[in-house]
């Protein structure tokens, strides 16, 4: 878990005074607060530098660098905070896509089942389109703001379970187990997901953050916020230039990047989008 002062640093960072009790609604309020603060985002896998899941080197990056993280340092993160402030927390074996994909997919997911007040409840700050509420952990359907999410329960031995992300913003699903695993267990598909050149994290640059009312996903350079009161669901915008790209990330996402940085992931953003206009073009049908 985090120090006195390192816990204190991070709510400091999501804008929250320390919970007095350890009650559900405390622990909304800290997952809410993450959320719209610390951003999911692979910059640094864009960057090629290496992800570090110990509990300093997290504290640096997301904390005092104010940066965000993709699922493992997003989760692990807040279970760090969430342990210091006194909930009883266990890191779970998860797996995004495992229904379609199958178990090659465990552990490409870390998610979180917190214990707060009687019950326990599915914590997840690292999908991206994921929940700004924690979950009851029960079978059903559950809204969160203007998305709606599915609970159930899929082998009751194995004690799995299956999350369904709402589809008007994914068609996508995790599954998950509710034993404890610990952090070190996930290190190498890390590793693999952040460095191997067909991880979809090394091919596309992508910084999201699901909301109450719309959920915000750019990839490369293609902005969508995806909300249920437009006609169509969703807007997309195409960012024009490095100036936009660079508002966007230090404004809107609030991200802290150097100069250099910020040169190198657009130019990276510029790259990935002229590949996915070749693909598509070649997988067009011929007008012959």
């Amino acid at each position: 878990m985090f120090s006195t002062s390192q816990l204190d640093a991070y709510l400091e960072r999501i804008g929250l005074a320390r919970p007095k009790r350890l009650t559900a609604d405390a622990l909304a309020r800290i997952h809410r607060a993450h959320i719209d603060t610390v951003p999911y985002e692979n910059l640094e896998i864009q960057l090629g530098r290496p992800i570090r899941l110990e509990k300093g080197a997290l504290f640096e990056k997301i904390v005092a660098g104010r940066r965000g993280g993709f699922c493992y340092e997003q989760n692990h993160t807040l279970a760090l905070a969430l342990e210091a402030v006194g909930f009883e927390v266990r890191r779970v074996l998860g797996g995004v896509a495992r229904a379609v994909e199958g178990d090659g997919n465990w552990f490409n997911h870390l998610p979180l089942i917190v214990r707060a007040g009687r019950g326990e409840y599915l914590v997840d700050a690292g999908l991206g389109v994921g929940f700004r509420d924690p979950l009851p952990l029960r079978e059903g359907s559950h809204r969160v703001g203007a998305f709606n999410f599915g609970l159930w329960r899929i082998d009751d031995d194995a004690g799995l379970w299956r999350c369904s992300i709402d589809p008007r913003v994914q068609d996508l699903s995790f599954d998950f187990e509710t034993s404890a695993r610990s952090v070190e267990e996930f290190a190498p598909k890390c590793r693999e997901l952040s460095t191997s050149p067909d991880s979809p994290f090394v091919k596309t640059l992508t910084v999201q953050r699901p909301g109450s009312a719309a959920t915000t996903v750019l990839r490369a350079r293609t902005l969508t916020v995806f909300d249920p009161t437009l006609p169509e669901g969703k807007s997309v915008h195409l960012v024009e230039d490095h100036g936009e790209f660079a508002e966007l990330l230090g404004g809107r996402f609030g991200l802290a990047l150097s100069e250099e940085d910020m040169e190198v992931l657009w130019e990276r953003a510029c790259e990935q989008h002229e590949r996915r206009l070749a693909e598509d073009a070649e997988k067009a049908p011929s007008a012959s």
